[in-house]
């Protein structure tokens, strides 16, 4: 089982009144790789690296486990000389960051994402970047700050875990805004390292997967992703697609206190 050391793995619960205001309780790391035990092995494959989404990833359990699955798989075939992109260094880290870009998450709590606070210093953005240092340091070597790579995955998770309510409505009933969150959406080429970026809205990719599904047609369909900015994949963070605020608040308790 993986290491989550943000907080004790078998706290479910951080307090009452987030459970009353968030309806916030944790999955157990047990429960979580169990959880994932159920899917089948190719959901871990370097590339194409599947996508998923988690709408109440809260500081991190599913989307570090995620992670850790698909970052072993790229050791082990980087190991064997079996990568998609090659065999060196750089194409570990490709792959690497292809991993990170296709996992997403949203999460109403602003602590539960960024951290910083008392109770909550750890967030789910600071989980997946350590988690992919510790993996990188064992595979290929430690990383500075200023590294690209460590640069460019800075930038994935900042545009990849969102703050967001998932719910059509708030707890007052106005609307939650669910559909404005923005996405980029990512395509990775290993035979030149590179990867093309789309910007497109979670509302947008939630209408294409229910015209997929319904059985009436629509004359509308979603508005296409936009095309956004095509470079080496170490280069990401130049690309120009800002990193969204927060697209919610929430009260923490019933006098409207943050």
């Amino acid at each position: 089982m993986i290491d989550l050391p943000s907080r004790d793995p078998q706290l479910q619960v951080k307090s009452a009144e987030r459970v009353r205001d968030l309806g916030e309780v944790f999955t157990p790391p047990g429960t979580v790789e169990a959880m994932l035990d159920l899917l089948p092995s190719e959901m871990w494959q370097p590339h194409p690296s599947p996508t998923f989404l988690e709408p109440a990833c809260g500081d991190g359990n599913f989307l570090v486990a995620i992670l850790d699955r698909k970052l072993k798989r790229i050791a082990e075939q980087y190991q064997e000389g079996a990568l998609p992109a090659g065999n060196s260094p750089h194409s570990a880290q490709f792959h690497a960051l292809e991993a990170l870009a296709s996992i997403y998450g949203v999460d109403i709590s602003i602590e539960n994402v960024i951290g910083g606070t008392p109770g909550h210093e750890v967030g789910a953005r600071h989980r997946m970047l350590a988690h992919l240092r510790r993996w990188h340091a064992a595979t290929a070597g430690r990383l500075t700050d200023a590294s690209p790579f460590h640069v460019a995955a800075g930038w994935i998770v900042e545009r990849n875990i969102l703050i967001g309510n998932m719910l059509a409505a708030g707890a007052d009933s106005t609307p939650s805004c669910r559909d404005d969150p923005p996405l980029v959406e990512y395509v990775w080429d290993p035979t030149t390292l590179s990867v093309t970026l789309y910007t497109t809205t979670l509302g947008a990719v939630i209408d294409t997967s229910q015209a997929e599904t319904a059985e009436v047609m629509s004359l509308f369909g979603a508005p296409e992703p936009r095309l956004a900015w095509t470079g080496r994949a170490l280069g990401i963070s130049i690309a120009p697609i800002e990193a969204p605020a927060a697209l919610t608040t929430h009260l923490r308790n019933r006098n409207g206190v943050l």
